[in-house]
């Protein structure tokens, strides 16, 4: 008796909790499979019902008993619980030579699946067939062109930004069988399977094509449904070389005639407008430029065929393909009504994968520890992560496998404070034009194709913001801390920090703790952030890598009278923003000639601009204080023996490690009662406190008990020295960071 013959194509509709929805589904797929047969081929219709509502289950059986359909039909059912593993199941299961996948709440055309196989049988290479158009309906209308590896310039950075092909798909059954779909558990927030799939079977060199006039009906809802599980879903490690020698930028491949970097007038005229942009906004904040980058490179993308375009002629198949879907499902009918008036969006990276390579291609080493920072600059926090950097880099567990990230204002970093032992690795300004978002989603892609060992983001809020959307993937085999320091105040004095600005926080609980510098703010997390003890570790951090022998050959140890031709000098070191309370000097200048007392006050640091603006900087001249310009390299880069004591009038702060410095340096330090900063300044034994930034006559009182007794002047510089060397040496801390961050500990 001879066998039955095998079906030329087998159709999989991949059914979950799709309940009433099904049904269009299944008569979308019928009338697409009436043309297969029309056109003298055999077929089966395969329904795969994993983990399936009641609905679903009830509308598979009856279609199972329908008769004269010219096929047959067939139904199994599984508890996989994820899509990917759902279309295995079905191609393992599918008995035709061809194998089309849809899924079971999305529509086709009448013309969909028997074009597809005249292109398959015609075709000498492996070839994936998809539809020419998605016409995404329900909760959100759009028009989306599909483009074939063959016949268009598709590059590797589009696919890794956008997924360029739809879930439905159509190609030989052992091409299915040779590059199966990754199982990848909702739980886990990696996917879609069908844009993984897509990576991989380009990589391995199959053609991705589309079968011209086709259209594909994408049913989006405003819950549930694959869309929105995947609006958080992050591409897992993927065959990067692979993809690049398949899908080359246009122009790059050997033996091309074209150059690599052509490109249009448009292009060309952005790359030469945008640097005087940037200069003729540098008075904006950061947001705001960035929004005018944003709408530019929009404008740019529209221009040159990337994004959206306006024109959408309907070309009668696709109209014939409107009217059927809308005939089977009504929801169709008000996207078919406004069809001609949507954009053709075409998928093209938006600078996302581009600046994503630029890190990859520096970040060449797999694993180790990863250290981000906004920038290494002069401030706290740059000192803070260069510690943590030359700490876990001198560790044999991460010794030459540590790399700093910087992400953001390049030209902030000071490269030559960086041992050549750490890579530092800045990502290109350019990804800061995309929307935040898409950064967020940036960062988590990034960590999870390096995969470190270990993530210690020291103040960087886009870490902490990718964190709250894209934990589970950045933690999935990677160690995670994170720094707070101090609450910033805003507005009325109101405490901020990105940490807490995500109202859930529920990534507190997977990373592995939060590090912190002082004693008071450790308290202030476990209370306002509920946290345990144990998930918060306390690193006292070291001023200097070497503790410098006290200096008693100072002004501040050696002077003991004042007049206005030798001042009473302080020294004012920090950054000219609102969050150091610069304009307390201008009150503190104003009461110390009030009082007729001989001292000057000398401002360092960086200028950022203030609500107050340049302003500030004619008050303080005006009110006698010298503003001296930016330094770098710590206090140590200043001449502190010419200075009497230092001020520091910020309105929160962590543990400043200026002050550190100060004390080590043998200068007394005259501080608000702030943050941290009791920690080290305890009052008349190391330094002297006021009772915050606007307790002017407590810094004059200050001043005038460090002028006047010479004796209890050296007595501070003596213990706050002792204090320092004994909380914050470099071996006490390096030692702190191997036992807490170098090893397996969780």
């Amino acid at each position: 008796m001879p066998l039955p013959r095998r079906p030329d194509l087998t159709v999989v509709i991949t059914a979950h909790n799709e309940g009433r929805l099904l049904r269009p589904t299944l008569r979308s797929v019928a009338s697409a499979l009436e043309c297969v047969v029309d056109s003298g081929n055999t077929a089966e219709l395969l329904i795969v019902c994993d983990n399936a509502d009641d609905v679903v289950l009830s509308e598979a059986r009856r279609w199972c008993t329908l008769s004269d359909l010219g096929y047959d039909v067939r139904m199994i059912e599984v508890a996989l619980g994820e899509s990917g593993a759902s279309r295995n199941a079905g191609a393992y299961e599918a008995l035709g030579e061809y194998v089309a996948f849809v899924d079971g709440d999305d529509l086709v055309s009448s013309n969909y699946l028997d074009d597809a196989l005249r292109l398959l049988r015609a075709s000498d290479a492996p070839t994936i067939i998809h539809p020419e158009y998605v016409v995404s309906f329900g909760a959100r209308s759009l028009l989306w062109r599909t483009e074939s590896t063959r016949t268009h310039d598709v590059s590797y950075r589009d696919l890794i930004r956008h997924n360029l092909w739809p879930s439905s798909a159509v190609t030989r059954r052992d091409v299915y069988l040779e590059h199966p779909y990754r199982t990848l558990p909702p739980e886990k927030g990696y996917g879609p399977e069908d844009w993984v799939w897509n990576i991989d079977t380009s990589a391995a060199g199959v053609v991705h094509d589309v079968a011209p006039d086709t259209v594909f009906f994408y049913r989006v809802r405003e819950q549930g449904g694959v869309n929105s599980r995947h609006s958080v879903s992050i591409l897992p490690v993927f065959d990067f070389e692979g993809l690049k020698r398949h899908l080359p930028i246009p122009g790059t491949q050997p033996g091309s005639s074209s150059s690599p970097h052509r490109r249009s007038f448009p292009q060309r005229a952005y790359a030469i407008l945008l640097p005087f942009a940037r200069w003729s906004t540098r008075w904006l904040s950061f947001e705001a430029k960035h929004g005018i980058y944003r709408a530019a490179r929009g404008v740019m993308r529209t221009v040159t065929g990337s994004g959206k375009r306006a024109t959408n002629r309907v070309r009668p198949a696709v109209a014939a393909a409107l009217s059927a879907a809308a005939e089977i499902d009504p929801a169709v009918s008000w996207t078919a009504h406004s069809f001609q008036k949507l954009p053709i969006w075409l998928a093209r990276d938006d600078g996302y994968a581009e600046c994503l390579e630029a890190a990859l291609d520096q970040l060449d080493r797999r694993g180790g520890a990863l250290v981000a920072v906004p920038w290494i600059g002069v401030g706290g926090a740059d000192i803070v992560s260069l510690n943590y950097a030359k700490a876990l880099a001198g560790t044999d567990r991460f010794r030459d496998r540590t790399t700093i990230l910087g992400t953001f204002l390049q030209e902030r970093t000071v490269r030559e404070l960086i041992p050549e032992s750490i890579s530092y690795v800045h990502l290109d300004s350019r990804w800061l034009e995309l929307a935040p978002h898409i950064r967020r989603r940036l960062i988590a892609q990034l960590i999870v194709l390096v995969r470190p060992e270990l993530l210690v983001s020291v103040n960087c809020f886009h870490v902490t913001e990718a964190l709250q959307d894209h934990h589970g993937q950045i933690l999935d085999g990677t160690r995670a801390y994170a720094t707070l320091f101090a609450f910033d105040r805003i507005g009325e004095g109101y405490p901020v920090n990105p940490i807490t600005d995500d109202s859930q926080r529920t990534y507190l609980d997977a990373i592995d703790g939060l590090l912190t510098d002082n004693s008071t703010t450790e308290m202030l997390i476990e209370e306002i952030l509920a946290l345990p003890p144990e998930r918060v570790l306390v690193h006292r951090q070291p001023a200097m890598d070497e503790t410098p022998a006290l200096n008693r050959d100072t002004n501040a140890y050696r002077d003991d009278r004042f007049s206005d031709m030798a001042p009473f000098t302080l020294l004012w070191p920090h950054r000219l923003d609102d969050e150091k309370r610069p304009d307390v000097l201008v009150a503190l200048s104003r009461e110390l000639r009030r009082r007729q007392i001989p001292a000057r006050i000398e401002v360092w640091g960086q200028r950022v601009l203030t609500p107050a603006g340049t302003s500030l900087l004619r008050d303080l001249k005006e009110a006698g204080a010298i503003y001296r310009g930016p330094y770098s390299g710590g206090l140590a880069s200043l001449d502190t023996n010419r200075y009497h004591a230092l001020l520091l009038t910020s309105k929160s702060e962590g543990l400043p490690l200026v002050l550190v410095q100060s004390l080590l340096l043998g200068l007394p330090a005259i501080a608000s009662r702030v943050g941290g900063v009791p920690d080290i300044i305890v009052h008349e034994t190391t330094g002297l406190l006021t009772n915050g930034p606007d307790d002017i006559e407590g810094y004059a009182d200050a001043v005038e008990r460090l002028m006047a007794d010479i004796e209890f002047r050296r007595e501070l510089i003596e213990n706050g020295y002792a204090f320092a060397v004994s909380h914050h040496s470099w071996a006490a801390f390096a030692r702190t960071v191997g036992e807490t961050l170098a090893t397996d500990l969780r």
